[in-house]
């Protein structure tokens, strides 16, 4: 079983019809360990009842939770989601919670040595303690770096961002972030000479573009490959970009070939989009055209 550690935020997505447990590190999680794989939260929340409710409920969904740091005089964190006429997200992060303030357990350190990939977000590193500890945790150990650049305004330094970028293997961005880090407007007419600009500006060796609707293109060190979307009809984007990322990396790590691994990664996308809250239940069956 693949042992993937994924480091970062976990929070309440405070929408108004409830509170949904998230932020994108724990989403991922949540669908590797559906794929099968074994994931390892590195995060922290707050000594509150919010802290408690994470804690049984990753216990639920069958991930470990000894990584999860509790953070006394700090609130667990939360997201404050506005979802527009399609569905689509925007999010406020009230700040400092537990997750700004991350530390690593010796029984978690231990863990990277046999680690097959670990996962990290931008959105974690707006604290300089997470910066740094993210940097700790990659000099530590030879696992596939897969960096999900996650811009989430006025989290969303660029110079930040590609000093991250440069020390991940694979990057995985969508549209907005392409821009961002290619320096320049895109247009789907551009795509290849965007993703030559991330790569040059960042010298990494793996690229993974998701396009919403239209699918997700990859850049897998020779050749840029694409592929599209199942059409179906959007209840709500929280999660789907996690849980392509999660299959993404699911492929990724068994050597999977990779224009299966992204058309598996767009259809668990597309599912969860057309389904309400980021992590549905689902069988694995549905990833297979």
């Amino acid at each position: 079983m693949e042992k993937i550690v994924c480091f970062g935020e976990v929070l309440w997505d405070c929408l108004p019809k409830g509170l949904f447990l998230g932020g994108a590190p724990f989403n991922g999680a949540c669908h590797l360990r559906k794929l099968g794989c074994r994931p390892i939260v590195i995060s922290a929340v707050g000594d509150d009842f919010l802290g408690e409710e994470t804690l049984q409920r990753a216990q639920a969904q069958g991930l470990d939770t000894f990584a999860f740091g509790i953070k006394k005089g700090l609130r667990t964190g939360v997201a404050k989601v506005v979802l527009d006429d399609k569905g689509s997200a925007s999010y406020v992060f009230p700040e400092p919670c537990a997750w700004d303030r991350i530390e690593i357990s010796d029984s978690a350190r231990a863990e990277l040595s046999s680690a097959s990939a670990i996962l990290f977000g931008s959105l974690a590193a707006r604290s300089e303690s997470n910066a740094e500890l993210i940097d700790s945790i990659l000099s530590e150990t030879h696992a596939l770096r897969i960096f999900d650049v996650n811009l989430r305004p006025p989290h969303d330094d660029r110079k930040t961002v590609l000093a991250l970028a440069q020390k991940a293997d694979v990057l995985k961005v969508n549209e907005d972030e392409l821009a961002v880090l290619a320096g320049k407007p895109f247009s789907p007419d551009d795509l290849e000479d965007a993703v030559k600009a991330v790569i040059d500006n960042t010298g990494v060796r793996k690229l993974c573009v998701t396009l919403g609707s239209k699918g997700a293109a990859f850049y897998d060190g020779r050749r840029l490959l694409t592929a599209e979307s199942p059409p179906v009809e959007v209840r709500d984007t929280i999660g789907a970009g996690d849980a392509f990322t999660a299959a993404f990396i699911a492929g990724l790590v068994r050597g999977d070939s990779p224009q299966e691994l992204l058309e598996r990664a767009c259809r668990l996308g597309a599912y969860v989009a057309s389904c309400d809250g980021a992590t549905p239940d689902y069988d694995s069956s549905i990833l297979q055209g």
